[in-house]
C-alpha cells in the first residue's frame, strides 16, 4: 500500500490556518496590554502547530491500494478503512487545478448508490495513480459530443446568477442615482433630503457596479466550466469532461441514471437552446457539482448528442396537458405583480424607473408561466415516464425510466374540486430534487395514466 499525495497534507492542514491570523486580530483590535496580547498569540500559534502536527500524522499514517477497487486506510485516533469494488462505483471524478497541475497531483471522489450526501471517498493520488485507475475506460474509445461556443455563451449569460442585475437591476439603478442627484441637489427640504441628495445616488451608483460586477464574475466562473465541455460514451460509461482552468473528469455508470432532465431558461427559449442534466445514484453530491451532459444545444443537435449517448434510454410524449380554464391560475401571480408596479408609478419622480423595473420583473415571470402553460403535460408509456413543467424562471421537462418511479401522487385542493382538475406529483430516487409536479390536469385522466404507471 502507499501513501498519498502530499496534497491530502495541504488541504487538511487549510481547515487550521484560521487559528494563525487569531494573533494579527487581537494584536489589531485588542486593547490588552503588550505581554498579555504576546502570551495569548503564543498560545495561538501553539494551538495551530499541534493541529498541523496532528494532519501531519495523519498523512503519513493514510495508505491506499489500487487493486480490483479501492483501498483506503486513514485517520489517527480513529482509523477507517474503506473497500470499493470497481462494480460499485456509481461515479469516479477526477479533478485537477492549477495547484494539482504544478504539483503532479489529482483529487478523486469516488461514489456508490448508497444515500449519502457527500463522496464515499475523497483522496489525493498523483496524476499516474489516477490514471491508472480509468486505465481500461481511457484505452476504450467511444462516441463523443462537445459543446459549440455560441450556445455555451448563451448559456453563461442567462445562468450566471447576477445576469439579471446586468440586463435590468444595474442600468436602472445608475440612472436613478443620476435623477436623484439632478432632482435634489437644487433643493433642500430639510436633512432628509440633504441626506438623500448626498448618500442615496452614490450608494446607488455603487450597488449598480457591485452587480455589474457579479455578473461578469459569474459569467466568466461558468464559461470557464462548460467552455470545452465533452461527453462521451464508453461502453456502459459516460465520460464527461469540462472545465477550463480546473480540469474536471466524470466516469458515470449509465445504469445508475434515474431521471434525464431538459432545463430551459426564458433567455435560453429566445435561442432555442436546451440544457441536459441527469439525476444518478452516486453522482452530483458534493458542492457546485452539476449533473450535466450536455451544457447547450438546439433541439436537432440535441436529437443527435442523445442518440449518441443514452441511445437505450427510453423517452415518451406528453399526452395529458392542463385545461383551458387552468390558464387563469398559471397567470394570476405575475399579473399581480406587475400590476403592483402600478403603486411606485403613481408616487412619480425617481420611483417612475423602480415602476419600469418592477413591470419588466413582472412581464418576465408572466411570459415564463404563459410558456410553461403551454408546454405542462403528463405522460405514461409502456417503458417510460414524462413530466413537463415551470418552476421558479426556468421550464423542465423529464424523462424517467417506468421501473425507477417510486411513487405518484394525484393531489386535489378545494378550489382544483371544482374545477375537477388536479396536481400530479412524480417522486424518483436520486441525489438532488426527487419531486416533480404538473399542476392543472384534468383529474379522470390524471386517474387513468396514474393507474397504468402504478401497474408494473
Amino acid at each position: 500500500m502507499e501513501r498519498p499525495h502530499p496534497l491530502y497534507l495541504y488541504y487538511d492542514i487549510k481547515k487550521w490556518l484560521l487559528f494563525l491570523l487569531l494573533p494579527v486580530f487581537r494584536s489589531i483590535f485588542s486593547r490588552q496590554d503588550t505581554v498579555s496580547v504576546i502570551l495569548s498569540s503564543l498560545r495561538d500559534v501553539t494551538i495551530a502547530a499541534c493541529l498541523i502536527a496532528y494532519s501531519v500524522a495523519k498523512w503519513r499514517r493514510a495508505r491506499y491500494a489500487l487493486k480490483g477497487g479501492l483501498t483506503f486506510e486513514h485517520g489517527l485516533i480513529f482509523r477507517r478503512f474503506l473497500r470499493v469494488t470497481a462494480q460499485d462505483a456509481a461515479s469516479v471524478e477526477i479533478e485537477r487545478s492549477p495547484l494539482m497541475w504544478l504539483t503532479g497531483g489529482r483529487r478523486v471522489r469516488i461514489n456508490t448508490a448508497g444515500l449519502r450526501r457527500r463522496a464515499d471517498a475523497t483522496l489525493y493520488l498523483p496524476s499516474k495513480a489516477a490514471l491508472d485507475m480509468t486505465v481500461e475506460g481511457v484505452a476504450c474509445r467511444g462516441r463523443r459530443v462537445s459543446s459549440r461556443i455560441f450556445p455555451t455563451l448563451i448559456l453563461s449569460a442567462s445562468s450566471s446568477n447576477a445576469a439579471l442585475g446586468f440586463l435590468t437591476v444595474a442600468p436602472a439603478l445608475r440612472q436613478t442615482g443620476q435623477i436623484l442627484g439632478r432632482e435634489v441637489t437644487g433643493e433642500v427640504y430639510g436633512l432628509f433630503n440633504r441626506l438623500i441628495s448626498l448618500g442615496l445616488p452614490p450608494l446607488l451608483d455603487a450597488a449598480a457596479h457591485v452587480l455589474v460586477l457579479g455578473w461578469c464574475f459569474a459569467f466568466v466562473h461558468t464559461f470557464a466550466r462548460t467552455a470545452g465541455f465533452t461527453t462521451e460514451r464508453r461502453g456502459q460509461q459516460l465520460y464527461l469532461l469540462s472545465g477550463l482552468i480546473t480540469v474536471r473528469k466524470n466516469y458515470i455508470d449509465c445504469s445508475r441514471i434515474t431521471t434525464m432532465e431538459l432545463r430551459q431558461t426564458l433567455f435560453m427559449r429566445l435561442f432555442g437552446l436546451h440544457t441536459v442534466t441527469i439525476t444518478a445514484a452516486g453522482y452530483g453530491r458534493e458542492k457546485g457539482a452539476r449533473p450535466v451532459i450536455i451544457p447547450a444545444a438546439r433541439p436537432r443537435e440535441l436529437c443527435s448528442a442523445l442518440d449518441t449517448l443514452m441511445p437505450e434510454y427510453p423517452t415518451c410524449p406528453a399526452t395529458l396537458h392542463p385545461t383551458r380554464r387552468a390558464l387563469i391560475g398559471y397567470t394570476l401571480p405575475p399579473l399581480i405583480l406587475t400590476m403592483g408596479s402600478l403603486i411606485p408609478l403613481y408616487a412619480g419622480g425617481v420611483w417612475h424607473m423602480i415602476a419600469a423595473v418592477w413591470f419588466l420583473a413582472g412581464i418576465w415571470w408572466l411570459s415564463v408561466r404563459l410558456s410553461g402553460y403551454s408546454r405542462a403535460g403528463f405522460g405514461v408509456s409502456d417503458n417510460a415516464v414524462t413530466m413537463r413543467y415551470s418552476r421558479g424562471l426556468a421550464l423542465y421537462e423529464i424523462h424517467v425510466p417506468r421501473k425507477l418511479a417510486d411513487c405518484v401522487l394525484i393531489i386535489q385542493t378545494p378550489w382544483q374540486r371544482r374545477s375537477k382538475t388536479c396536481t400530479v406529483e412524480l417522486r424518483c430516487f436520486g441525489e438532488k430534487r426527487r419531486r416533480h409536479r404538473v399542476r392543472a390536469l384534468p383529474v379522470e385522466q390524471a386517474r387513468i395514466l396514474a393507474q397504468i404507471l402504478t401497474s408494473h
